[in-house]
């Protein structure tokens, strides 16, 4: 639990024919599951709420990757919830390409269990009637 990696997945159908997202991490070493958290919009609020839920129950980590961060978390602590920054984690803000230069060897782990969670779970799911009943099914 010292380095955590975040990641948003996107493509849960729902019956309405929105897409819902799912707010993912996992631990660096393990890999071991700290979020799958639905989302209906992937804000700042939604993010921390995910984030600050899995930190309650698994403790909080010594650093966080994310590619996510410089166009989801609030830019102050303060906003929706803070983030990382309000926890007190290092947090670095990249561009995209080059946080993925940065970090690749870290990325692959969570890119790989994304794969793994699309091909056995969202590629053969109907859409879901709501958000809600998508919830229990990502676990």
């Amino acid at each position: 639990m010292h380095l955590w990696q975040l990641d948003l997945v996107g493509g849960v159908p729902l019956a309405d024919g929105r897409e819902a997202k799912m707010v993912t991490g996992i631990d660096d070493h393990s890999p071991f599951v700290v979020t799958a958290a639905m989302v209906a919009v992937p804000s700042g609020r939604a993010l921390c709420d995910a984030f600050t839920a899995a930190m309650r129950r698994y403790g909080v980590p010594f650093e966080v990757l994310s590619d996510i961060q410089a166009v989801h978390w609030p830019a102050r602590p303060a906003a929706a919830g803070g983030g990382p920054v309000r926890a007190g984690l290092p947090q670095e803000r990249h561009h995209p390409a080059a946080y993925q230069a940065a970090v690749a060897d870290h990325d692959r782990e969570i890119e790989r269990w994304q794969k793994t969670l699309r091909r056995e779970l969202l590629d053969h799911v109907a859409p879901f009637e709501s958000l809600t009943a998508a919830r229990p099914a990502r676990a």
